[in-house]
């Protein structure tokens, strides 16, 4: 599914406490799987690693689509930072070294 597709079936999921979320990208192609509390989590296919994939759990503002479309940006550009993708969301600089002083 395209894009637009993966955000639709995120909302049409009504993600519920505890549901995890798997999602990947090949090339511009997302897929999506949902994982309720208890169960195991989705692997990833054997048949070849996908370019970029999470795992995210959180709290799904159902009753609010800006918000929604907040907290789906914020999956995605989380998701393509751990490839490389820009801007680098690293939380802390590489100069700050363990423990971190702030």
């Amino acid at each position: 599914m395209d894009r637009e597709g993966l955000f639709s079936a995120l909302v049409e999921a009504r993600l519920g406490e505890g549901d995890v979320v798997y999602v990947e990208r090949r090339g511009d192609q997302y897929a999506v799987s949902v994982t309720g509390p208890g169960q195991d989590l989705a692997p990833i296919d054997p048949a070849g690693f996908p370019d970029v994939w999470v795992y995210w759990s959180g709290r799904w503002p159902d009753d609010d689509p800006e918000r929604q479309q907040l907290v789906f940006n914020d999956l995605l550009l989380e998701m393509e930072s751990m490839a490389g993708g820009q801007p680098d969301r690293c939380r802390w600089d590489p100069a700050d070294p363990w423990p971190h002083s702030h």
